[in-house]
């Protein structure tokens, strides 16, 4: 991990970091890796427990809270969590506030090649944020959007210099290390960005998005239950049933990569994905703000039932 981290950086800057392994497989491992950094470290819930003491192993807001309350003492800069096999990475700044994989991968875009000096292409799921894009336009980097899944993401790094790569979900790697999620080697980042620049990670996130070329960053997804319909029949109902605009905006473009997804003129966009796993299906939204969000999640479900109650009954007929 050396060749992939500025250890020298971090152990200047002497931080204190509250890890919250969350009964995972990263207990232990990243408070020692950042110790031996010379951070000063507060493990939470870093015990065994194979039944992760009946908690959900998400590194996500709501599963966060013991982390959060950690960080609201005011005694960290920082405080990471992975997930039950460590492969994913979540954060929580000194106000409380969760900074979302999304977030992550635009600050870890903008470090590693502003401060490291690095390129090559960026990958991203079609449920990763388009802040990914507008750091590429202003680096001059390509971007691979890919359908769910780290498998995905991991042909590309196979054959060509990806800078990075990553989902909503939080697995990400970079350059030079396996094609593969994380969560450990993501937290180290962070630590290293945060020694850096000397700032948190939302005063750095908020610096970021006050650029006129990334701008603001709104997103928020609704996991539907649905009973068993086929996907494909699903996804060729939305593609011949487009709308023009959302939200009041032009539709640009629509993809069928995986689900379907509307992208505005104003590179907000609606992604309505059948899950490959369970009976669910997942709307994702991103716009500049909370309002408009939540008007394209409200239409994104209104086209989605309209077109599962079209399915049923024509099984019907």
């Amino acid at each position: 991990m050396e060749r992939l981290v500025d250890f020298e950086v971090i152990r200047r800057a002497n931080l204190s970091v509250a890890v919250d392994a969350m009964y995972g497989a990263g207990r232990v491992y990243l408070r020692k890796l950042l110790e031996d950094a010379g951070c000063r470290v507060v493990e939470l819930r870093g015990e065994m427990n194979p039944g992760f003491n009946g908690i959900h192993p998400e590194p996500i807001a709501r599963h966060l809270q013991p982390l959060i309350d950690e960080m609201l003492t005011g005694e960290h800069w920082l405080g990471l969590a992975t997930d039950g096999d460590a492969d994913r990475i979540g954060a929580v700044d000194p106000t409380g506030r969760f900074i979302d994989p999304h977030c992550v991968m635009a600050l870890l875009i903008e470090h590693l090649v502003t401060d490291r000096g690095l390129r090559g292409s960026v990958v991203k799921t079609v449920s990763t944020t388009q802040m990914l894009n507008r750091l590429a336009d202003r680096y001059g980097l390509t971007v691979h959007e890919t359908p769910v899944g780290f498998n995905h993401i991991c042909d590309y790094m196979r054959n060509e210099e990806v800078l990075i790569g990553g989902e909503e979900s939080g697995g990400i790697s970079i350059q030079g290390h396996i094609p593969e999620g994380d969560g450990l080697l993501m937290g180290v980042l962070l630590v290293e960005l945060v020694a850096r620049r000397k700032k948190t990670l939302a005063e750095l996130l908020d610096a970021l998005q006050a650029t006129d070329d990334v701008g603001p960053f709104r997103y928020a997804r609704i996991d539907q239950p649905v009973k068993p319909f086929k996907k494909a029949d699903l996804v060729s109902g939305l593609m011949a049933n487009a709308p023009k605009e959302l939200a009041g905006t032009p539709v640009a473009s629509i993809s069928d990569r995986d689900g379907v997804k509307f992208i505005l003129a104003d590179n907000a966009w609606l992604l309505i994905r059948p899950s490959g796993t369970e009976p669910v299906l997942r709307i994702y939204a991103e716009g500049r703000n909370d309002a408009q969000v939540q008007a394209l999640l409200q239409q994104g479900v209104a086209l989605a039932e309209a077109q599962i109650v079209a399915l049923a009954q024509r099984s019907m007929a």
